[in-house]
């Protein structure tokens, strides 16, 4: 052997075990960083050094004297091994850079898949070239590997330069740009390999590549730490950034918050000065935002919160602040109004504008909203009183019926506080047993049987007295209390049903009302079973009443609701019959079985004015459409006669009994069924049925 071929053997083996000890150190470094930073990259990319290393390692093996045949196994698994190092380095280097410029993780399952058909390969490969002759095998086995690299690296170079989800730093630059040059490398190698087996004779310059690598591979490991450093500082500055926006914005809808709207506020105070003009704050509320979350689901419901503050955007100036407090509520500043014309001509925009149907889901959904004002100087010197201010004015709006607007007025100030106490109050009373049911006898018309009773709420206030259903249920719906108000109803009413049942009123019928927040809940049919199911009343003795103007709010989800409780069994009632405004089409297609007409036609009978044409035309309207009719609020014998007379099925009221306490009306019950009315004797009743 002469001592060019042992200087270049010597050459090769020490630069294939620097190469070896470079990849370990290069693949520690990003494996570390790897457990610090959580990158699934570099877990890929410190795979890949790691497989360097091993094909390196493999290399320098081979180059040692001596190791007997080709053929002999230690060379042959030698030869394996390394070769299965070198074209996982190719895998694992695409892999990472494949996630780098992707953003998404390459499927476990197809690593698996590749990693196990390149272990195949390379065991082809050094079977089959076993028996070539040196130059050629090394060209067999080297050659294709560095032409395979070559490729690999100039792909996941191309990728890293050309990645738009990272910055273009000089991190990443230099990590591009050595993979480049290392892809020119190692294709110039594989080109070397190839001539040398074509002119037949070996190139002892090839080692001199070696020095390259070295270099090429310092430079990867250094951009790889400083494009990672970079990024890193990246991540931290749009972290802190978001994390400012969070503090001053809402997240949902992108408008200002809390924080931020006071601020404004101050500021806006700040600058008027003397000059004469004014600040106004709107704040408003969405009427019955509850019952979209119930019926359509929160999602919908952040939906509309979103289309919502669209709507305000364009409603109002671009130099008014808007912003989400919580919840459906919003609110707006106007920094310089000249007056209170122009305050409440932006208020009519903002609360007209809402009104208007938002599409929602492929369906036309519409709110309304409260709004209330307060106005700089006069309502208020600071940002938190101004606040309050108009949220006393708002919740005056919506004890006005809603859809409106309110200016703030000191008076409202007691108002708001005796509002505050009782809604304290009403959160107490359920729990304390302070809510209560009374029953008022319903009648056959025409012979005095009990039919059915109806359950009438009442709240026995410990200083306020017996308070009726008006005094106190407006307030159970804008706090949200109305949903276990109206279960605890139903339950009662159902149980107390069923226990006079037992003693032997098998007949009677129950009536309950069903306010607006239980009817529009998509699990009302649901709880209607429930509780029948608990109580053991049979449904077709329970009659659920609901009012005319809420059956007309959605008259197709509430034909749906009527149907799915006409298939339970349970009777149906429109309440307050002729006070709404009934489309006859649809009374013609609603499964009713009862109409009961509003006290007030009942009142003014014997007083002439066209209320009894009225009532005549009601009763045969629902008689020629097979519905039975109640008349509710009879206080005079004369008003019963009249009604039996027109045809009219049932009646209740103060003439026939009042409202009694489940006690009494069991005793009643135990009676006769026939409930005679008391003679007139000329005075006029004072006694007035109240719902």
């Amino acid at each position: 052997m002469s001592a060019t071929t042992v200087n270049t053997a010597t050459v090769a083996l020490a630069g294939y075990l620097a190469q070896a000890a470079y990849a370990v150190a290069i693949a520690i470094v990003l494996a570390g960083f790897h457990r610090h930073y959580h990158r699934q990259y570099l877990r890929h990319w410190a795979s890949s050094w790691w497989a360097l290393c091993l094909y390196y390692a493999g290399a320098a093996a081979l180059n040692l004297e001596p190791l007997g045949s080709p053929l002999s196994p230690f060379r042959v698994a030698v030869s394996i091994v390394a070769l299965i190092g070198g074209y996982w380095q190719i895998a694992w280097l695409l892999f990472g850079t494949y996630e780098v410029a992707t953003g998404r993780e390459v499927p476990r399952r197809r690593v698996r898949w590749l990693l196990v058909s390149l272990a195949l390969v390379a065991l082809i490969t050094v079977a089959a070239s076993a028996m070539l002759a040196p130059e050629a095998r090394l060209l067999a086995r080297l050659g294709l590997r560095s032409f395979g690299a070559g490729l690999a690296f100039l792909v996941a170079g191309l990728g890293v330069l050309r990645s738009g989800l990272h910055p273009a730093g000089l991190g990443r630059r230099l990590v591009g740009g050595a993979f480049l040059l290392y892809a020119i490398v190692q294709l110039a190698y594989a080109g070397l390999l190839a001539a040398s087996v074509v002119a037949n004779q070996s190139f002892p310059h090839l080692a001199l590549i070696f020095p390259f690598d070295f270099f090429l591979q310092t430079l990867m490991g250094l951009g790889m730490v400083i494009w990672l450093l970079e990024e890193e500082r990246t991540r931290a500055y749009l972290a802190s950034e978001q994390i400012a926006h969070l503090a001053y914005y809402d997240p949902l809808t992108e408008l200002a918050n809390r924080n931020l709207f006071h601020e404004h506020l101050r500021l806006a105070i700040a600058r008027i000065g003397g000059s004469g003009l004014g600040v106004a704050v709107f704040l408003l509320d969405l009427d019955r935002f509850k019952s979209i979350n119930d019926s359509l689901g929160h999602r919908a419901g952040d939906g509309l919160l979103r289309l919502v503050a669209e709507r305000l955007r364009g409603s109002l100036r671009p130099g008014d602040t808007i912003a989400r407090l919580g919840g459906d509520e919003f609110a707006v500043l106007l920094p310089a109004v000249a007056g209170e014309r122009d305050m409440v001509r932006l208020a009519e925009k903002v609360v007209a504008g809402l009104r208007r149907p938002f599409s929602l889901g492929g369906r036309d959904v519409v709110v309304t909203a409260s709004l209330g004002i307060s106005r700089y100087p006069d309502d208020g010197a600071d940002a938190e009183e101004l606040l309050k201010k108009a949220d006393v004015a708002m919740y005056q709006a919506k004890l006005r019926g809603r859809d409106g607007l309110q200016l703030y007025a000191a008076v409202m100030d007691a108002n708001a506080l005796d509002c505050l106490s009782l809604e304290n109050d009403l959160r107490k009373a359920l729990a304390q047993g302070e809510l209560m049911l009374l029953y008022q006898p319903v009648l056959d018309a025409a012979s005095g049987r009990i039919e059915g009773v109806e359950a009438l709420l009442r709240w026995q206030h410990p200083v306020r007295g017996l308070l009726q259903p008006a005094d106190f249920l407006w307030i159970a719906e804008l706090s949200g209390l109305s949903n276990p108000i109206d279960l605890w109803v139903l339950g009662t009413a159902c149980r107390d049903a069923q226990s006079w049942h037992d003693q032997g009123a098998d007949w009677l019928r129950i009536a309950v009302n069903l306010s607006a927040r239980p009817f529009q809940r998509s699990d009302l049919i649901e709880r209607v079973k429930d509780v029948l199911w608990e109580t053991g009343l049979p449904s077709s003795c329970l009659e659920l009443e609901i009012t005319e103007t809420l059956a007309m709010q959605n008259a197709e989800e509430s034909l749906g609701v009527l149907r799915s409780l006409k298939e339970l069994g349970v009777r149906v009632a429109i309440d307050d019959f002729g006070t709404g405004y009934s489309s006859l089409s649809y009374l013609r297609n609603f499964p009713i079985d009862t109409l009961k007409i509003d006290a007030s036609f009942i009142r003014s009978l014997t007083g002439g004015g066209g209320s009894l044409e009225i009532a005549s035309a009601m009763i045969a309207l629902a008689h020629s459409l097979n519905i039975r009719v109640v008349a509710e609020g009879v206080e005079a014998e004369g008003q019963w006669r009249i009604l039996r007379d027109q045809g009219c099925d049932e009646v209740q009221g103060y003439y026939f009994s009042p409202p009694l306490t489940a006690a009494d009306c069991r005793q009643l019950l135990q009676g006769s069924r026939h409930l005679s009315p008391p003679r007139e004797d000329g005075a006029a009743r004072s006694a007035v049925s109240q719902r």
